[in-house]
């Protein structure tokens, strides 16, 4: 509330009477002790009646600086309808506040005058498509009322009252809590919040941020696409799923969670440095400095750009993965905007298919499902059923289902594929061969072991004509059929196989490939069922394996 002024009374606010020790005051026409009180304590209004409220503040221990920045602003974090972790694939990753956080803001005053709240507003400093994450759902989650919500999708973003609303006055003894809201769902924010005030006829504005950075919110529905997880997720539930940015960032050391055990704390806002990385990173991830950097076009090219520059271009090798993710973090920024088209030009096709086979080695199914569906709906709309890019891609996409142990979904996919191929490409055309290996595979998965050893046999035979014997895609239908013959339990026919692929194997792509150690560990685990420890441990030695 200001000041109340009286004639006389010397309370003004230009008054500097009011900032002397009360020893010094002298006493005055106006000036009288304040004999009431029993002793001299400044200066006393002496009235003969009063109508209504007075109050006064004198002004005391005030100093320029206090009425130039009145107001002290402290933040806290409370989750809002769901507590949830939430990790973004920024390079390196980082942890980010879920949009619907609840920011409980603590305003005080520096001054003992009071200091009128005028309003608040919520400024977007810069928005950006939102990026890869993983959400992970915590249980115990304390819902608690919220004064104020902020939907940053609205243009300009306002806060909208949930009860009382501005303007609002503190002081020393009188301080004010708000709880704010803030909503994005298109968009990453960077945001702050101004506060417009008066103080002993003074005007300013606070602003309320993170420790000189922006604020920051996650549009958390955008890894939703309706009940289906969308391209940016992760697909993480009560546990993390292979290469989510919380598996990586908690590698590090860093901390992967804005909340501790308890799920009633109340943490302050973390500085930028305690986030796992800075603010903005690299180009393919840092906000873009004009509106219309984040457009389709832009990222496309980015994502040509990135892939053109791969130092290892083949995702079956892990040397690859680091520049892969990079690049699938851009197909997935684009695939999670729902005007996009994937479908030009061919390079980006290509570009594709090698992702979802990134994706799809290093165990992130999901969100290599989410694209692949996408694509290939796509794909068949634009280039037909047919085309060899659309099966190219759907059996990329039957893979990732594989990997996500929807096996007849997988299956049915595999077997519309398989005819199709055959009378595009050819009965022993590459492509062809791998959709009939891959429902072999799947097949297996089923349980179905018998059919998909015939089925394999007839693949391998195929391929080793067609391909030679010591092609890669003959080596892993030969690697099929040791699997398929170790789940009957014929050990002796799945060493015969085993004992002939691995060299061709270790010759063709070399002792450290994932398929030639994959195929040594088979054979080890053959010899051990074998009771053949001696020949499992020379082989271990030999190559230098190590479980997995």
């Amino acid at each position: 509330m200001a000041d109340a002024h009286v004639d006389g009374s010397g309370t003004d606010g230009d008054d500097e009477i009011g900032r002397r020790d009360p020893d010094d005051v002298n006493s005055g026409p106006h000036k009288d002790g304040n004999h009431i009180s029993g002793g001299h304590f400044g200066n006393v209004v002496m009235a003969g009646a009063v109508h209504g409220d007075v109050n006064f503040n004198h002004g005391g221990g005030d100093t320029s600086s206090d009425l130039a920045d009145p107001v002290i602003a402290s933040v806290r974090l409370t989750p809002g309808g769901t507590l949830a972790d939430l990790v973004v694939d920024a390079d390196p990753p980082r942890v980010m506040v879920p949009s619907g956080t609840v920011h409980i803001i603590t305003l005080e005053a520096r001054t003992s005058r009071a200091v009128v709240l005028h309003a608040a507003r919520p400024v977007v400093l810069a928005r950006r498509p939102p990026r890869p994450a993983c959400l992970s759902v915590r249980i115990g989650a304390k819902i608690e009322p919220r004064r104020f919500t902020t939907d940053f999708d609205a243009q300009p973003p306002r806060l909208q009252a949930q009860g009382a609303d501005f303007p609002f006055s503190i002081s020393a003894t009188d301080v004010e809590q708000f709880w704010f809201e803030p909503i994005a769902r298109a968009h990453e924010i960077s945001w702050q919040l101004e506060l417009d005030w008066t103080c002993a006829g003074r005007r300013g504005t606070t602003v309320i941020n993170n420790n000189g950075e922006p604020f920051e919110v996650y549009p958390v529905a955008a890894l939703y696409d309706g009940r289906e997880y969308s391209a940016l997720n992760s697909g993480c539930g009560l546990f993390h799923e292979r290469g989510c940015p919380s598996l990586l960032l908690e590698e590090s050391g860093a901390p992967t969670s804005l909340w501790d055990s308890a799920s009633s704390s109340l943490p302050s806002y973390p500085a930028p440095a305690s986030l796992g990385g800075p603010l903005a990173t690299d180009a393919t991830t840092a906000p873009p400095s004009r509106p219309e950097d984040d457009g389709l076009e832009d990222l496309r090219r980015r994502a040509l750009a990135l892939d053109t520059g791969l130092l290892v271009s083949d995702p079956e090798l892990p040397a690859s993965w680091p520049e892969y993710r990079t690049l699938a973090s851009l197909v997935r920024i684009l695939f999670n905007r729902p005007d996009f088209r994937s479908h030009e030009p061919e390079a980006f096709r290509a570009l594709l298919i090698r992702v979802l086979r990134y994706l799809y080695v290093s165990g992130q199914y999901q969100p290599g499902a989410a694209i692949g569906r996408t694509a290939h709906s796509d794909w068949t709309r634009a280039l037909g059923e047919d085309h060899p890019d659309t099966l190219a891609v759907a059996n990329r996409l039957a893979g990732c289902l594989v990997g996500l142990r929807k096996y007849g979904e997988a299956r049915d996919l595999f077997a519309d594929l398989l005819p199709r191929c055959g009378r595009t490409l050819g009965e022993d055309h590459p492509q062809t061969l791998k959709v009939a290996g891959n429902l072999c595979a799947c097949l297996t998965a089923l349980g179905e072991h018998q059919e998909a050893r015939e089925q394999c046999e007839d693949v391998l035979r195929r391929s080793r004509e067609a391909l030679g014997p010591d092609n890669p895609d003959t080596l892993r239908a030969a690697s099929n059929l040791m699997g398929i013959l170790q789940r009957l339990d014929n050990h002796q026919a799945a060493r015969a196989v085993a004992e002939d692929t691995l060299p061709r194997y270790r010759r063709t792509l070399g002792d450290d490939h994932p398929d030639t150690l994959y195929a040594a560990r088979a054979l080890v685990a053959i010899f051990r069922e074998l009771g053949e420890d001696d020949r499992a441990e020379s082989l271990e030695k030999d190559l230098r394996l190590t479980p997995g």
